[in-house]
């Protein structure tokens, strides 16, 4: 008996301490603001890229495929008169597909020959000569002219002053809700970039029927053509800790 009320004795002091010891009160949750911010660059355009094909159907592949290189040398010699460099031209895009239609006669498809095809893309840092780059294109036999679309060498600078742009935009804001409700912002707990890359922009000008008809002049004066501006945004989403004052 008396082991035993020692063992207890010597627990009691123990269970005792821990039973004193205040209860540890639950984390307050973070006082935060959440906000989005925008930002936006401009700038002239300093280059354009300029897709064109040519193709041609003949019942001879051969043949078919002759039509079409005789047309993409006779465009790159146009080309290379106006400026480009070899760098500047891609013509790696070729295809060669059998063409058919419908025979009533024999209620099946009939081959009627082989369709070639080269794309050529161009791109062309004198925009004071796009338009006699469209316009030689035709000359030179080339059937497939796509708008060209403007662009700037300094797209990735641009697109980095946007995204700078759009955060201070959304500490601004939350510095704003933060004076507003009478507290201190904190630092930036949070943040997420949503970069939005400005597409190439494609160049509105006059059909090919419409520039012959023009006056002489320059590619660009027969084209109507007018660079304008590109436009580069960012967005982002932002925590911020708020502290009292």
């Amino acid at each position: 008996m008396r082991r035993i009320a020692w063992m207890l004795c010597a627990v009691l002091p123990a269970t005792s301490l821990f039973a004193t010891l205040p209860a540890r009160a639950a984390d307050a949750p973070p006082r935060l603001v959440a906000v989005n911010g925008d930002g936006e660059v401009s700038v002239k355009p300093d280059r354009a890229r300029l897709n064109l094909a040519a193709d041609a159907l003949n019942a001879d592949l051969k043949t078919a495929e002759s039509q079409v290189n005789a047309i993409v040398r006779a465009y790159l010699a146009e080309a290379k008169a106006l400026g480009s460099k070899d760098e500047q031209i891609s013509t790696a895009g070729i295809s060669i597909n059998p063409e058919y239609v419908w025979d009533d006669k024999l209620r099946q498809q009939k081959l009627v020959g082989y369709r070639a095809r080269r794309d050529i893309e161009v791109v062309i840092t004198d925009l004071d000569k796009l338009g006699d780059y469209v316009l030689r294109a035709t000359k030179a036999g080339v059937n497939h002219v796509s708008p060209p679309q403007l662009e700037s060498s300094r797209s990735d600078e641009l697109q980095r002053q946007a995204l700078a742009k759009a955060a201070q935009d959304a500490q601004s804001r939350a510095r704003l809700l933060a004076d507003t409700l009478n507290v201190k912002l904190g630092s930036v707990r949070s943040i997420r970039a949503n970069e939005a890359v400005a597409p190439p922009r494609p160049i509105a000008y006059k059909t090919m029927a419409m520039a012959e008809a023009a006056d002489a002049g320059s590619g660009n004066e027969q084209l109507g053509f007018s660079g304008g501006e590109i436009k580069y945004s960012a967005s982002v989403s932002a925590e911020f800790d708020l502290i009292e004052r």
